[in-house]
């Protein structure tokens, strides 16, 4: 058996993630969109910070349509939710800059993997902003969205490219 360092742990998640291609491939499979990338940034932050807290982003990409981010939490917090809710709300923030348009140019897309699991023992979930009408239907305004991802509770539901993902990042 061959023996790799563990995905599950930032600082390697980091060095694998931060190759474009490897990073296009996984935003791909789990918000299913395309991006046109030449590099990946790690530890960013907005200077100045948006709102109170500065936001650090582990893996950050922007194409000319996507803002994307990817975070990675090996440590199990009780606000882990909110904390990734701010730090999205930020990078969608930091686009608006005069009160003329609200319309941020990028749509943002945040990857959360939380390595350690989750208290609610599912292997996806997602935060969708776009509007909806009382039965459901999308209205197609607003593109944004976070998705969290467990690993350890990567099942036979879960989309098969993202499965992969997901059991490579746990399994290691």
């Amino acid at each position: 058996m061959k023996h790799v360092a563990p995905l599950r742990y930032d600082v390697i998640f980091k060095k694998a993630f931060c190759d474009p291609e490897i990073f296009t491939a996984f935003v791909r499979d789990t918000v299913g969109i395309e991006i046109e990338i030449d590099k990946v940034e790690t530890e960013k932050s907005f200077m100045p910070t948006v709102g109170r807290i500065a936001s650090r982003f582990d893996l950050f990409a922007e194409d000319f349509k996507n803002r994307v981010i990817v975070d990675i939490q090996h440590v199990r917090f009780p606000d882990h939710y909110d904390a990734f809710l701010h730090y999205h709300c930020a990078a969608i923030l930091d686009q608006v800059t005069k009160a003329e348009n609200y319309r941020p140019k990028l749509a943002v897309y945040s990857i959360v993997v939380l390595t350690s699991g989750d208290r609610h023992q599912v292997d996806m979930a997602t935060i969708d902003f776009d509007p909806k009408t009382r039965d459901g239907k999308s209205l197609g305004e607003i593109p944004h969205k976070v998705v969290y991802l467990c690993p350890k509770y990567a099942n036979a539901e879960t989309p098969p490219a993202l499965r992969e993902w997901m059991r490579a990042i746990d399994d290691t």
